[in-house]
């Protein structure tokens, strides 16, 4: 009997990539930790309709036969994947949108304090034209000028999409399993249905992707306006998620 899989969804660099690889070792469960050779045009393709979801899905069989799949930019399919999987299960992970914001904008070497930028500028958009999206929200018909503003108008947008749907999805907060990654990971295997089936000490401090700067002062980061941005955007979903 194929085993029912598990989506992991949430923005980029919201704590998806560590979080799947524990829990895909603690159950021993097969795991697609990013669609590898879609990331560079695939979102591309799907934002702007040149390729159906069916499509897509006939054309990663391998990435979706696994029991764990892990990939942020489906997280903006969430209907589509819950009509394609309805036996599926979901986690949504969500991170503060400061740091969230902050992270993303390290993992691209740009900075959180400028009014706009230049896409040409930054050698990071330039290997993985994608990346593009996440700077920009027009495919959501929300017209931003302030690379800024548009991320934290797409953290919103995903908190919405999770909000429609939280009946089927298990709500994780990046923070609360910063606090005891071990216990928290095996606390939510064994609510998705899952056995453990390896102690995962050794691996929770792996470091999956490169690293930024947590620590930082934010404000500091982001300047006073962009944070001010950040704060009146999210203000709402903020609230409802206890930051």
């Amino acid at each position: 009997k194929k085993p029912k899989p598990l989506f992991i969804l949430g923005n980029p660099k919201s704590g998806t990539t560590i979080i799947a690889n524990l829990l895909s070792k603690a159950t021993k469960q097969t795991l697609t930790s990013d669609i590898k050779n879609v990331i560079k045009y695939a979102p591309l393709k799907l934002d702007f309709n040149l390729l159906s979801f069916d499509e897509f899905i006939k054309q990663h069989k391998y990435e979706f036969s696994k029991e764990i799949i892990k990939e942020p930019f489906l997280s903006f399919y969430t209907e589509e994947l819950i009509k394609s999987f309805p036996n599926a299960k979901f986690i949504w992970i969500v991170r503060n949108p400061h740091q969230n914001i902050r992270s993303i904008l390290n993992r691209l070497k740009i900075p959180g304090n400028l009014k706009e930028i230049n896409f040409n500028h930054f050698t990071e958009l330039e290997k993985n034209p994608a990346w593009k999206l996440n700077l920009q929200s027009k495919m959501f018909g929300y017209i931003s000028f302030n690379y800024i503003e548009a991320m934290a108008f797409r953290w919103n947008h995903a908190i919405n999409i999770y909000q429609q749907h939280k009946d089927r999805i298990v709500l994780v907060k990046y923070e609360d399993f910063k606090l005891d990654k071990k216990k928290y990971i095996e606390d939510l295997a064994l609510e998705l249905g899952f056995s453990i089936q390896t102690d995962i000490s050794n691996y929770v401090n792996i470091q999956y992707q490169p690293k930024g700067n947590a620590e930082i002062d934010l404000k500091k980061f982001f300047g006073a306006e962009n944070y001010s941005n950040i704060e009146k955007l999210c203000k709402k979903n903020m609230e409802k998620l206890g930051y």
